[in-house]
């Protein structure tokens, strides 16, 4: 089902985009009235918000397939790497079940008593609070802590902790912990490959806008100042009345 409405949803951008598309069309088609128009200019223009969504489709596909520990952009399952080796794992329509894995998998998991809601890395020290314990049932409450952890990535060792006040104890200064989700890890080839994706996914594109804006705008003057020595020449000759 999750998979079917992604295709709808899919189905209804790419619509309100070729709305968006015709929209353009309309404005830059008033824009040259009374002029020459660059219609495969114009046609490029209105086609460069749905040609930009394939595009990002594309590089979302490409870095899932083969970027190793890379986000799911259409599903928002997540894989951050720890130290160590571990990796923090969730799916993103159940972001409260989150777990740390380990490469090669399933090697050395820590003894975690459930999955991981929110949590803070402090140099090679996870501390995080539980979204839900294994000892729950099914329909425990959600979108609250069920206590609290210290991981240790050097040893794999957890220590199990019952409020947030023990946690603040044992880390030795107040934790700012993120929902799983929205964690990001801090070393410094992931933040290189975050900026590098982004460059991918985002500066062709707004490159293309604008140098269709740039040939529009020079097209449009540019035909202005042909046709205005014309017009002074024939005024001269005395042709308008």
């Amino acid at each position: 089902m999750e998979v079917i409405g992604h295709i709808i949803g899919f189905v209804i951008l790419n619509c309100l985009l070729v709305l968006a598309g015709g929209i353009v069309v309309i404005i830059l088609w008033v824009l040259f009235w009374g002029h020459r128009r660059p219609k495969m200019l114009i046609l490029l223009t209105a086609c460069w918000p749905l040609l930009s969504l394939y595009y990002l489709t594309a590089c979302g596909i490409c870095f899932e397939l083969f970027v190793p520990n890379n986000p799911d952009v259409f599903f928002g399952d997540f894989k951050e790497p720890l130290p160590h080796g571990y990796v923090l794992t969730g799916l993103g329509k159940m972001p409260d079940f989150a777990f740390i894995d380990s490469t090669p998998p399933m090697v050395h998991q820590p003894p975690l008593h459930g999955g991981i809601r929110r949590l803070e890395l402090d140099g090679e020290i996870v501390y995080g609070a539980y979204g839900h314990l294994d000892s729950d049932d099914a329909f425990s409450e959600r979108d609250r802590d069920h206590g609290y952890f210290v991981f240790d990535t050097r040893t794999g060792s957890v220590k199990n902790l019952g409020t947030i006040e023990q946690l603040n104890a044992a880390a030795g200064h107040p934790v700012r912990l993120v929902e799983s989700e929205y964690f990001r890890s801090q070393e410094s080839g992931r933040i290189w490959l975050r900026r590098v994706e982004n460059s991918i996914y985002f500066v062709p594109p707004i490159l293309v806008l604008l140098y269709c804006l740039y040939k529009l705008i020079r097209f449009r003057f540019r035909r202005e100042e042909l046709t205005e020595p014309r017009a002074e020449c024939t005024d001269t000759l005395g042709l308008r009345g």
